[in-house]
């Protein structure tokens, strides 16, 4: 994955554009499918000050803004915890 900058909002993006390719080729992804239909909701339930937004970014928004944090590196922390949560573990490299 290639971003140009360290940036929630180009974050998003790329990760929108990559749902939509997955839609659009009849890719089925059960582990993106988790991120998402829960990730949002997720947040929502860890944190009782969120104001509802229309994306997990809003949310994230909040969070780091709350916790004097970057967005960016929040995003991804809280994701690892999201994972973990859901018994998604990353994906081991391939031994060569």
């Amino acid at each position: 994955m290639y971003l140009s900058e360290k940036n929630i909002k180009i974050l998003e993006s790329f990760i929108t554009g990559y749902y939509l390719c997955e839609g659009l080729n009849a890719i089925p992804s059960e582990k993106d499918d988790i991120f998402r239909e829960k990730f949002y909701y997720w947040l929502i339930e860890q944190f009782d000050f969120l104001q509802t937004t229309h994306t997990w970014r809003g949310l994230i928004e909040q969070i780091a803004k709350f916790e004097n944090r970057d967005e960016f590196d929040c995003f991804f922390d809280y994701l690892k915890l999201f994972k973990k949560n859901h018994g998604i573990e990353p994906a081991e490299p391939e031994q060569t």
